[in-house]
């Protein structure tokens, strides 16, 4: 089974649409911090690259942008490649923040801030 396929088993489970990311963060694993790339992400969970195959249901910090450690669980992990779930979901101004700041940008290009009416020239 390849890795595409793999996620895509649990596309069909998430409680929310991933965004793309590409943000290097600092996470913790007991007493080993590391950082990894922070690839995608949604209210409710996120998916990580650059540690080696982790245990399902194993804690980890995220050290997210202007958030306090975000504590997380191991839904998925394959080579160097994870699934994680949050333990509180992420507030969704919080969420909408890090959208904008850090998305991939066609992911960003299509997000419309929901405060923010659009205005077209007349």
């Amino acid at each position: 089974m390849s890795l595409d396929n793999h996620a895509d088993e649990y596309d069909a489970k998430r409680r929310a649409p991933r965004v793309g990311i590409e943000l290097p963060v600092r996470c913790k694993r007991g007493a080993i911090r590391s950082t990894v790339m922070l690839k995608d992400l949604n209210p409710y969970g996120a998916r990580i690259e650059g540690l080696e195959k982790l245990r399902v249901d194993e804690p980890i910090y995220l050290m997210l942008p202007g958030l306090q450690p975000k504590l997380a669980f191991v839904v998925w992990s394959r080579d160097r490649v994870s699934g994680l779930e949050f333990e509180h979901r992420l507030h969704d101004e919080v969420f909408e923040t890090l959208v904008s700041e850090f998305a991939i940008r066609h992911y960003r290009d299509g997000h419309v801030p929901k405060l923010a009416p659009i205005r077209h020239a007349a």
